[in-house]
């Protein structure tokens, strides 16, 4: 899968996510899909047109989150992804 396929499944994993995990939903929601590289993806919240400054979203992910996001992806996609949070 590239990112683009996965681009396209996203909401899917979402929706699998919010029935699994509420807070995690919430946090992820708004991430964007930077880059798919074999079995690493990064996201990362930067939308300038919504925030003045850069925020550190990423160090307020707990390790729950992340495994509650790559179960949904697991569960939606069959991938086991390793995703790292760009800051």
């Amino acid at each position: 899968m590239d990112l683009s396929e996965l681009k396209a499944n996203w909401n899917d994993v979402l929706d699998e996510l919010e029935k699994t995990n509420r807070v995690a939903w919430l946090i992820f929601f708004d991430a964007r899909l930077v880059s798919l590289i074999g079995d690493k993806l990064v996201i990362d919240f930067l939308d300038r047109t919504k925030l003045a400054a850069n925020h550190d979203f990423a160090s307020h992910i707990s390790s729950a989150q992340l495994s509650a996001l790559t179960g949904a992806i697991l569960t939606v996609l069959n991938l086991e992804l390793e995703i790292s949070v760009k800051s």
